[in-house]
């Protein structure tokens, strides 16, 4: 050990020159202190532990899908998970640490009659009655929701919920005295929160299923007054629907029409000019008397006449009674032959008259349809919009029917994402105090209490000899 320096301003720069070597002294000079302090402490975590209510500790191991499985989809059995489902089962967590789940639990438990929570229950009760004012039946409801108020606190105190990592399950953990209520409990708080999940999802589906028959009545109604209202206006205005995306009638009859304009110009233009040649010259030059049978047949024999008058003119004078009745015969012929090429030209003029009629007629028709058809478009304005109320109509309500029906299927199938994987057994030791693991930090806690008392006085004698000196 240094010699200590005498002159009072230096006592300061003295603490700081003391060496491990004095401090090891200075703790083995106390070592009976620092082992007395030692297994006081220890003593004492000892009587402590001892003296603690044993706690036993019961687990339930729980399966969280993200949803439902999806039975009625074949392709998507199993549901998917995404990174982004913290926020679902962190409030899945919250619900199980929630005060109804508690106080559900504690009705179906019946902890407010055993014996570990019978004094905080009767102590609520008695409170709720003393201020209770009615009938018996009101009091004794104040007083079962006063029991469920205080015991929720000890019920959530003793419980705790694990989440595995990595994985979709949870551990509920609960602690209490008893290691046969503790499993009770913890199996309480599983089923509990699975019927009440279910009993979500089937108010939900309820709501759903309500919502949606009142929307598909509503619609349904919509449906009818809109087609009503198309086939009212369709019978005042005479609008006949042939078909989605197909002309009307009147366009259909202009198409067709318009081919037999064509054909009737045709026609005229092929009469006309079979007139106007039939017009001009004897007529007999022209295709439909060279191809008459009659006229050639009359020609033939008006020929044949005129060769024998010719013949037995030779013979005989012009005025002998024999070329006289041959004469008459020739000139009857031609007039003959002259009344068939007539015959055949009043036909020509007949069929041009009727190819002009044929095309002037044609031409009006086509006229009075495009005007028709102008004003169907004018009125089909009206028409068309009635026809898209309905098709939308009916289209909303076949989306509702089917999302309706859905919802009614997997309403029926009852799926729940949340299942049981290992329910809770009775502890066969308790959980907590653990007596070696007290008894380990009691030793080291006193040890180091031990130690920092005796550097403590060690340095606090050596202030008092600095100052003394």
């Amino acid at each position: 050990m240094s010699t200590v320096d005498h002159r009072p301003g230096h006592a300061h720069t003295r603490l700081q020159d003391v060496s491990l070597l004095e401090y090891w002294q200075a703790l083995t000079s106390r070592r009976w202190m620092i082992a007395g302090i030692t297994i006081l402490v220890t003593a004492i975590v000892l009587v402590g532990t001892l003296l603690t209510t044993p706690q036993f500790r019961a687990t339930t191991t729980l399966q969280i899908n993200r949803d439902a499985m999806n039975v009625v989809n074949i392709e998507n059995l199993m549901p998917a998970e995404s990174p982004m489902d913290r926020d679902f089962y962190e409030t899945q967590y919250e619900l199980l640490r929630s005060r109804s789940l508690a106080q559900e639990v504690i009705r179906k438990t019946h902890l407010a009659e055993h014996p570990a929570y019978k004094d905080i229950a009767e102590k609520a009760a008695s409170q709720a009655e003393a201020g209770a004012e009615g009938d018996k039946v009101a009091v004794q409801k104040r007083q079962q929701d006063a029991v469920e108020r205080a015991l929720t606190a000890d019920v959530i105190a003793g419980l705790e919920i694990e989440p595995v990592r990595n994985s979709r399950l949870a551990k509920v953990h609960f602690s209490s005295p008893d290691p046969a209520l503790s499993a009770q409990v913890a199996n309480a708080y599983a089923s509990t929160f699975i019927s009440d999940n279910l009993q979500r999802q089937l108010d939900a589906s309820t709501f759903a299923v309500k919502y949606l028959s009142e929307r598909l009545e509503q619609l349904r109604a919509k449906v009818e007054e809109s087609e009503r209202a198309l086939v009212d206006y369709s019978g005042d205005q005479q609008i006949v629907s042939v078909g989605e995306n197909a002309p009307s009638l009147p366009a259909q009859n202009l198409t067709e029409l318009n081919g037999l304009l064509a054909t009737a110009q045709s026609a005229k233009i092929t009469a006309e000019a079979a007139w106007n040649e039939a017009r001009g010259g004897n007529g007999l030059n022209l295709p439909q008397v060279v191809s008459s049978p009659l006229v050639q047949n009359l020609r033939e024999a008006q020929s044949q006449m005129e060769a024998e008058y010719n013949q037995k003119l030779a013979t005989y004078k012009p005025d002998y009674p024999e070329m006289m009745r041959l004469k008459s015969r020739i000139d009857a012929g031609n007039a003959q032959i002259q009344r068939e090429v007539g015959v055949i030209r009043a036909s020509l003029k007949s069929q041009y008259d009727a190819a002009a009629q044929q095309e002037q007629l044609t031409e009006q028709r086509i006229g009075s349809l495009k005007h028709d058809q102008l004003d169907l478009e004018e009125r089909s304005i009206r028409y068309n919009m009635l026809k898209r109320d309905v098709d939308t109509n009916r289209q909303l309500y076949d989306a509702l029917l089917q999302r309706f029906k859905e919802i009614g299927v997997a309403g029926n199938v009852g799926a729940n994402n949340v299942s049981v994987i290992d329910a809770a057994e009775i502890p066969g030791s308790p959980y907590s105090p653990r007596l070696p693991v007290n008894l380990a930090l009691g030793v080291v806690f006193g040890f180091f209490l031990g130690l920092v008392l005796a550097l403590m006085l060690h340095l606090v004698g050596s202030i008092r000899r600095a100052q003394r000196a």
